[in-house]
């Protein structure tokens, strides 16, 4: 009887553990949306664009050797919440989780924000 209990307690708590577990972006392919990156960081400067969100202040994206390639789009009203209407946004050549804005002279790196 006691190793019926114990097996069915090792066999039940795995399941029970990962029912509990939610992340943000489940089931929505991890991507996150801008009400869960603002709960998150209530102060990020984000945009929306594709409904994918990006965010910067990343520190290590910034380090990163990035090549601007192709305009991929135009901030319009309502797809940031910190951005000019107007700035362009570019994809680098060596990564697809990061673009480049740029305004008034200046660049700033944004990071996909996904769900772990």
């Amino acid at each position: 009887m006691r190793l019926l209990s114990m097996i069915l307690i090792l066999l039940l708590t795995p399941s029970i553990l990962a029912g509990c577990t939610t992340s943000p972006g489940q089931n929505k392919g991890g991507y996150l949306n801008k009400t869960q990156v603002l709960k998150l960081s209530p102060d990020a400067d984000i945009f929306e664009l594709d409904g994918k969100v990006y965010k910067t202040d990343i520190d290590w994206i910034e380090k990163e050797e990035l090549t601007k390639e192709e305009q991929v789009g135009e901030i319009t009203e309502d797809m940031a919440n910190k951005l000019p209407v107007g700035a362009k946004i570019f994809a680098p050549k060596e990564r697809k989780d990061i673009l480049i804005v740029e305004y008034d002279g200046k660049g700033k790196r944004y990071l996909l924000q996904v769900g772990e």
